[in-house]
């Protein structure tokens, strides 16, 4: 039976007879089992076909909080029954959504082992192999393309220059201001061209020439060209200098280096664009910190003639602002996958110690805990004058290099396995609202302001969170640009 995925068109994904399923439980490939005090509810076909499609449809996340909202405890592990086809064969296994903040860290750091998620289609990647030695070898020999003062320095020049190109394309995506623009597909262009030049190093023509197409895979249009990008791809790494490009020349496993480079291509861009994005969104929503961080960007261009990597620290707000975002719109939604390496005792959903064997699937979320009203005061309203710990916002510093994170907030994911793109996407990020804010304001489109009281408008969760198209597209947000006079 063939069965839609994330790469599925849409019609295909609303139209899939999703009855069909049923058929698979209790037979051969049902691994699943009621666990008491994890498992919500006894109705296993209610759970597999509920939570099967709100994978498919971008909304796991609501799913899952809809699931703790019933149960009234918001920091529940819950077990649920998982159709995939992780391994290319249809399975249905057991998976804990880990919410309770007091196993998230502990679970993450402990067992280190990944669930085969992603290894059907990103081979033994560095974010895919569950082989922790292979894992541990990658990391090893990609660090030094990711390390601040070795090789993001050294990337900053072409992240700078791309990014002060942002107010031409922006009038010209504008129509010279008369029209709305799709905030989504900028940011994703734009972080997909920082991806390229600044860490891959690539030329101009090639960046020209791949950036939408490769996006447009990653959207589910045109997905037969990702073989081509790949093969094209892997050729420009050997003769471009960038840190990133470095890490496939020393590198002769076509088989890793392929789901590696299709990793790069997704996640070295994908999760930053969102986050600009939901950004943007929230101080449109917010007119009053939109304003407080114009103010600190005018103070930083009137001290400064050019943007240096050793001033990102004078920009204390604007890290705040990236901190809440993360927080109320994480990228990465589903967090990360793991398999127990060993028995676990975690809480159940009456709070009571359960005893998890060895060898279960289980996933670490960040959207419950990052919104958990028992962890976080309004968790559902952007505020980056909230109150902080230290180990989640660099010190109240406006750039810093460890991994930012707690046992309630995990943007980039527990170490040791956190992202290892996190400081170049921060990195980034900061040059592009620099630059993007320097001479323009925002304000919303007229169908866009329409979800700003819309509880639902919740965002879609396709391996990373983006906000949904309003006009009928799969992502998309849509603001008007306005020529300002700053007070450079």
């Amino acid at each position: 039976m063939e069965t839609p995925n994330f790469f599925s068109s849409k019609e295909d994904i609303l139209n899939f007879d999703y009855s069909k399923i049923e058929g698979f439980i209790n037979s051969s490939i049902d691994h699943s089992f009621i666990i008491n005090n994890l498992s919500p509810s006894r109705n296993k076909n209610q759970l597999l076909i509920g939570y099967y499609k709100s994978i498919l449809f971008g909304q796991n996340h609501i799913f899952i909080s809809k699931i703790l909202n019933d149960l009234n405890n918001p920091s529940a592990n819950i077990c649920l029954p998982l159709f995939n086809q992780w391994e290319d064969i249809f399975s249905i296994d057991n998976i804990i959504i880990i919410n309770h903040p007091d196993d998230a860290e502990r679970i993450s750091k402990m067992h280190v082992k990944k669930a085969p998620i992603f290894k059907s289609l990103l081979n033994d990647s560095i974010i895919s192999t569950t082989d922790n030695e292979d894992w541990k070898n990658q990391r090893s020999e990609m660090n030094p393309a990711f390390l601040p003062n070795l090789s993001l320095k050294n990337a900053f020049h072409e992240s700078k220059k791309r990014a002060r190109g942002i107010s031409e394309l922006l009038i010209k995506m504008s129509s010279d201001y008369t029209e709305p623009v799709n905030m989504s597909d900028f940011f994703l262009n734009e972080t997909q061209a920082q991806l390229q030049k600044a860490m891959f190093g690539f030329s101009d023509e090639f960046e020209s020439k791949t950036n939408k197409k490769i996006r447009d895979v990653f959207s589910g249009i045109n997905i037969e060209y990702l073989d081509e990008f790949v093969s094209e791809a892997l050729k420009e790494t050997e003769i471009s200098d960038g840190p990133a490009s470095k890490i496939f020349q020393n590198s002769d496993d076509k088989m890793k280096n392929i789901g590696n480079m299709i990793l790069f291509a997704f996640a070295g861009h994908d999760t930053t664009g969102h986050t600009l994005t939901w950004l943007l969104y929230e101080l449109c929503k917010h007119p009053s910190y939109k304003q407080a961080l114009i103010e600190e960007i005018d103070q930083y261009w009137l001290k400064h003639g050019e943007e240096t990597y050793e001033t990102f620290n004078e920009l204390p707000f604007m890290t705040r602002c990236i901190a809440e975002t993360l927080r109320m719109w994480p990228a990465l939604a589903n967090g990360t996958y793991r398999q127990l390496e060993r028995d676990e005792k975690i809480h159940g959903i009456n709070n009571e110690m359960v005893n998890v064997e060895k060898g279960t699937y289980v996933q670490i979320i960040n959207w419950t805990r990052h919104r958990n009203p028992e962890l976080w005061e309004n968790p559902d309203i952007f505020n980056p004058d909230r109150n902080f710990k230290d180990s989640e916002i660099w010190d109240n510093a406006g750039f810093g290099y460890y991994n930012v994170q707690s046992d309630r907030y995990s943007p980039f994911t527990y170490g040791p396995r956190n992202c290892l793109g996190k400081n170049f996407s921060h990195m980034e990020m900061r040059l592009i609202l620099l630059n993007l804010f320097k001479n323009h304001d925002f304000t919303f489109d007229k169908k866009q302001i329409e979800t700003i009281n819309d509880p639902n408008y919740q965002g879609i969760n396709l391996f990373t969170l983006g906000p949904l198209d309003v006009y009928g597209g799969l992502m998309g947000m849509y603001v008007n640009i306005h020529l300002r006079k700053s007070k450079i």
